[in-house]
């Protein structure tokens, strides 16, 4: 018998054919250190599970004379406006073929080879999206909820939790922390509010995201939570030792992750390799024996599975005779192709509402130009540059909702921020700004660490080591006029590392030259080749001596009054990484106009008066700012014609004590030099 409280699925990738099948990527789920903590640490799981063992071994004597059992269903789609939102009819689907699989009504049982078809059980059990929701409001059973718990995904990804006595909670998010593809609970095992299921958006379903054969996943998975186990038993690692199940008809198997279907390893018979509990994706049945164990878990009150299919639940969930469900209210929501634009371009808005079918709508797409403001799917552009906020008004005969998306478009100018050259070290100021603006929407992002850096103490970081495989992380830069520069030169310092040999995260500059449209690579670096610091498993803090100067040549036959630069690091697991002193230059007349040199601060540390004395190389048009240590602009010293030897004077008396920052700034270039208010 499998003593599991957690159950994990993980699966593997269909490549061709029904029955040709690879491992996926996924990681092992690590079942048995959960069991052995889970066993230690909690007395009560231990004992509800032996109550039901005794329970489903007297439903075996007893009998099961229902014919069917009704089972409330919801969904709640957690996500970041991603793939991971699925629309209702992949939902639907899903529910069908959960009905199918559960009632032998799958037509791939005329696949069942020859031993087993006369023991695929119809399980007599029927499930159906709840139409009144846990607060007594009209809902279609399917709820979507905006979070960023979808990705790297557990048990606080449960969100919204129905009672679960009342309905089967099934959750589906983008990525799951442990690597699965879905996992779940036994009976009696979880805590009210996480029993359920949580599940891949892509093992829903066969349509949008989801695939037949992955669709099986929730299907396994929901036997689970009625109390099945792994055919081969007490393990999560199938192919092992050879191991039962507690089920009198599915033969003692190792368990299987291709489907040889006349596979024998274990007694001399085949064993049930088509089995929903199998890990090989050719899944097409329970046996009657299966049956049996899932129903008596329906019927013992452990967990409360008992009371789903009650006559009374059944009516106050709305499952009682779901052709009669009432029509809600909807729930207004909306995305947009893309969250950057330029002016002038073309970006759709599509309408994602949920929860009532949409009758009517209107679009409140103030500053832009319009091709409709009351179909589902409309085009819009912008006139000029600027943070746009996006409105919909989506209603029915029901009633109707409003959904408002601030800031959900950033129209980007056709003009070059800064000509000739450019100097960043991010030691002053916030993030993200209009030069620096992160070109992902998930649960991670480049920010400021303001402990670390190359030339200063602050550099741009991205958490690597949280990261989902396989995902980009980007961030725009600002956009340059080139065309004078006669070499166009763009420096940065990086610092990186791996965890293991087998990381090949990688790290792009790419260019732009009509606003993002399209992206040409001017700069490449991956795993081992990007690495400037020895390989390690924690945390990866450079030291000082941990960065390295990269040099892109832009190409100078670009000739671009307008190139936007874009960071584009790609994922694969290794650790972190830092972007810090990005500088753009060339051999034109702006080059080397200051230094660290070129201003002079005395006294330091100072209490009353600090003396500047600029050396500069000529005068120069532009700005002297003083900033605390957060990057709050104080105020500004100077601006307008700078003198290349002039000498000003800046009382600091009423300042805190503390560390200070001037910045010296001309034509897109800034300098910055430090002091200390004693």
């Amino acid at each position: 018998m499998k003593l599991f409280l957690l159950s994990f699925f993980i699966f593997f990738n269909i490549l061709q054919s029904e029955y040709s099948f690879a491992q996926d990527s996924l990681k092992h789920c690590g079942t048995d250190e959960f069991m052995h903590s889970v066993y230690q640490n909690n007395l009560k799981a231990v004992f509800n599970h032996q109550l039901l063992e005794q329970f489903t071994q007297q439903f075996h004597q007893a009998g099961n004379t229902r014919q069917l059992y009704v089972i409330p269903v919801v969904f709640h789609i957690i996500h970041n406006y991603g793939i991971e939102n699925i629309s209702d009819a992949q939902v639907k689907d899903a529910m069908k073929i959960l009905n199918q699989d559960f009632n032998k009504l799958n037509a791939d049982t005329s696949d069942i080879v020859i031993p087993f078809k006369q023991l695929t059980a119809n399980c007599g059990i029927e499930f159906r999206l709840a139409t009144i929701d846990l607060n007594g409001n009209c809902t279609n059973g399917i709820e979507h909820i905006l979070s960023s718990a979808t990705f790297s995904a557990d048990e606080q990804s449960k969100l919204n939790p129905w009672p679960n006595d009342k309905y089967l909670n099934i959750w589906v998010v983008h990525d799951i922390a442990i690597g699965a593809a879905g996992y779940t609970y036994y009976p009696g095992s979880a805590d009210p509010d996480k029993d359920g299921i949580i599940i891949l958006s892509s093992y829903v379903g066969s349509i949008g995201t989801g695939d037949y054969n992955r669709a099986r996943a929730l299907t396994h998975e929901i036997g689970h939570w009625f109390n099945l186990a792994h055919t081969w038993g007490d393990s999560n690692d199938p192919g092992v030792v050879c191991g039962d199940d507690n089920v009198n008809d599915t033969p003692e198997t190792k368990g299987w992750t291709s489907c040889n279907l006349n596979g024998s390893v274990c007694n001399g018979v085949i064993e049930n390799i088509q089995n929903y509990m199998e890990y090989a994706y050719c899944s097409r049945m329970f046996t009657n024996g299966q049956k049996s164990r899932m129903l008596a878990a329906l019927n013992s009150n452990i967990s409360g599975r008992n009371n789903l299919w009650s006559s009374s639940n059944l009516i106050a969930t709305g499952t009682n005779n779901p052709t009669s469900a009432s029509v809600c209210i909807p729930v207004a929501d909306f995305i947009s192709s893309t969250k950057f634009a330029c002016v002038g371009d073309a970006v759709d808005l599509i309408d994602k509402s949920w929860n009532g079918k949409v009758l009517y709508r209107y679009w409140d797409v103030a500053g832009a130009n319009a091709s409709s403001l009351s179909d589902s799917v409309i085009t819009i552009s912008f006139n000029s540059p600027g943070i746009y906020s996006i409105s919909l008004l989506a209603g029915n005969n029901a009633g109707s909702d409003l959904k408002v998306r601030t800031s959900l478009i950033q129209v980007l100018s056709d003009t070059a921020m800064y000509a000739n050259g450019y100097i960043e070290n991010f030691e002053i100021g916030n993030f993200p700004t209009n030069n620096f603006i992160p070109d992902y929407n998930g649960n991670l992002d480049w920010f400021i660490n303001s402990g670390v850096g190359f030339s200063g103490t602050r550099s741009l970081e991205f958490k690597n080591i949280f990261a989902t495989s396989g995902t980009s992380y980007g961030i725009l830069g600002p956009t340059f006029d080139i065309s004078s520069l006669t070499i166009p030169i763009l420096t940065f310092h990086v610092a990186y590392t791996q965890q293991s040999n087998g990381n090949n995260d990688r790290l792009r500059v790419l260019v732009s030259e009509n606003c993002g449209k399209t992206w040409i690579a001017r700069y490449g670096k991956t795993g081992a080749m990007l690495a400037t610091a020895v390989m390690r498993s924690s945390n990866f803090v450079p030291t000082p001596s941990e960065w390295r100067m990269e040099t892109v040549y832009l190409n100078p036959n670009i000739n671009s009054k307008n190139l936007r630069i874009k960071f584009d690091f790609l994922s694969d697991g290794g650790n972190n990484i830092y972007i810090d002193d990005i500088n753009l230059g060339g051999y034109s007349s702006i080059e080397n106009i200051f230094d660290e040199h070129s201003l002079q601060l005395f006294p330091n540390p100072v209490s009353d008066q600090l003396n500047l004395k600029l050396n500069l190389q000529k005068n120069i048009e532009g700005s002297i700012k003083l900033y605390d240590v957060t990057g709050r602009m104080i105020k500004e010293i100077y601006s307008g014609k700078i003198k290349m030897d002039a000498n000003i004077s800046v009382d600091i008396s009423k300042l805190v004590s503390q560390v200070y920052i001037i910045q010296l700034e001309s034509n897109g270039v800034k300098q910055i030099y430090r002091f200390v208010k004693i």
